[in-house]
C-alpha cells in the first residue's frame, strides 16, 4: 500500500504524539538515563590550614527539568543552599570550620576562606529539579586540611664516631603536624633495610590534635656502610604533595675496629713486666758499649800521635 504525502504526515504526527514514543525519544542524561546527574565534584584532596579553596559541582538535567535547588553538605550537614526562584537565592548555614565567601559563591561554585582543621571531611553536592517529580542526584569527595610544620625532623642518639662492630641506634622524630608525617630512613641515599627499622608509636597533642611520629634505626656498623670513608644517615619526613624535609647525620673516616676494653687491658698486664725488664737491660748494655768505644778511640788517637815524626 502506498501512502500519499498527507497521509504520511498524519501518521507521523500520531506516532510522535504517542506517550511511548516521547519516552523512547527523550535524551538520556546519565549512564542509566537519569533525569538529572552530578557528573563530578571538584574538591581538593589536601589543603593547608588557613588557605582559601574552591568547590565546584558539575551537573546536568534532562530538558524541561529545571533546577529547584543545589545544596552543599559537609559530613551530611547542610551549609550552603542555592534556589534560583527564591529571593535571596543563597542561604548559608553556620558550621564549625566552614567560612563561605558569599560574594564569590554561585551554587555550582562555592568559595571557602581560611579553612580550619574542622573543615576536614566529606563534601557533597546535591541537585534537585522542580516539581512535580523533584528528581535528585548527588556526588561526594573527601578533603583533608593539613597543618604543615616548617621545621625539619630531628635525629636523636647520634655519635661522632662509629667503629666497625658498633651498634648504631638512632631515633627520628617529626615536627607536630596533621595528618602525621611519614618518616623514612636512608643509609648513604639508599632506603634502610626493613630489618634495620624500629617502628614506634605516634603521639597526639591533647590541645590541638596534632601528631608527632617517631621511627628508629638500629644496625651493627660494618665496612659496607662506609662509602669513600663516609657514612650518611638521613631521615625524611613527608606529607604527600605538601611537605618534604630531611635531616642528615654524617660520619667520616672512622673505620677502626672496636676491640673490647677488657681484652686490651689483659694484654698489657700480661706483657708489661717482661717487656719493661728487657728494655732496661738493653739500655744498660748500650751505655757500657758506648763507654768502651770512647776509651778505645782515645787510646788509638794517643798511639798515633806518639809515633808521628816531629
Amino acid at each position: 500500500m502506498v501512502l500519499h504525502e498527507s497521509e504520511k504526515t498524519k501518521t507521523l504526527t500520531m506516532v510522535q504524539s504517542h506517550p511511548k514514543f516521547r519516552e523512547l525519544s527523550r535524551p538520556a542524561i546519565g549512564t542509566r538515563g537519569e533525569e538529572v546527574v552530578v557528573h563530578k565534584v571538584e574538591v581538593p584532596d589536601y589543603v593547608r590550614h588557613g588557605d582559601d579553596i574552591e568547590l565546584k559541582c558539575h551537573w546536568e538535567a534532562a530538558p524541561n527539568n529545571n533546577l529547584y535547588s543545589l545544596k552543599w553538605y559537609l559530613n551530611d550537614r547542610e551549609f550552603f543552599s542555592f534556589k534560583p526562584e527564591e529571593v535571596p537565592n543563597i542561604t548559608v548555614h553556620h558550621l564549625p570550620g566552614v567560612n563561605v565567601n558569599m560574594e564569590l559563591s554561585t551554587g555550582e561554585r562555592v568559595v571557602l576562606t581560611n579553612v580550619e582543621l574542622d573543615s576536614t571531611g566529606k563534601y557533597k553536592c546535591e541537585v534537585i529539579t522542580e516539581a512535580p517529580n523533584f528528581h535528585t542526584a548527588d556526588k561526594s569527595a573527601l578533603m583533608t586540611v593539613v597543618q604543615i610544620p616548617e621545621e625539619k625532623p630531628r635525629i636523636y642518639g647520634t655519635l661522632h664516631k662509629y667503629h666497625i662492630g658498633d651498634t648504631a641506634h638512632l631515633t627520628c622524630v617529626s615536627a607536630m603536624s596533621l595528618p602525621p608525617a611519614r618518616l623514612t630512613w636512608y643509609i648513604n641515599d639508599k632506603e634502610a633495610p626493613r630489618q634495620y627499622v624500629v617502628f614506634m608509636n605516634n603521639s597526639r597533642s591533647e590541645q590541638n590534635g596534632l601528631m608527632e611520629t617517631r621511627k628508629g634505626l638500629k644496625f651493627v656498623v660494618s665496612r659496607e656502610h662506609f662509602h669513600d670513608g663516609e657514612m650518611h644517615l638521613r631521615c625524611s619526613a613527608m606529607i604527600p604533595t605538601l611537605y618534604y624535609k630531611t635531616q642528615q647525620h654524617s660520619v667520616e673516616d672512622e673505620l677502626t675496629y672496636n676491640v673490647p676494653v677488657m681484652e686490651s687491658r689483659d694484654i698489657s698486664a700480661y706483657s708489661g713486666s717482661s717487656s719493661n725488664t728487657c728494655y732496661g737491660q738493653q739500655q744498660r748494655q748500650v751505655v757500657v758499649l758506648a763507654g768502651l768505644l770512647t776509651i778505645l778511640l782515645e787510646v788509638m788517637i794517643t798511639g798515633v800521635l806518639a809515633f808521628s815524626p816531629s
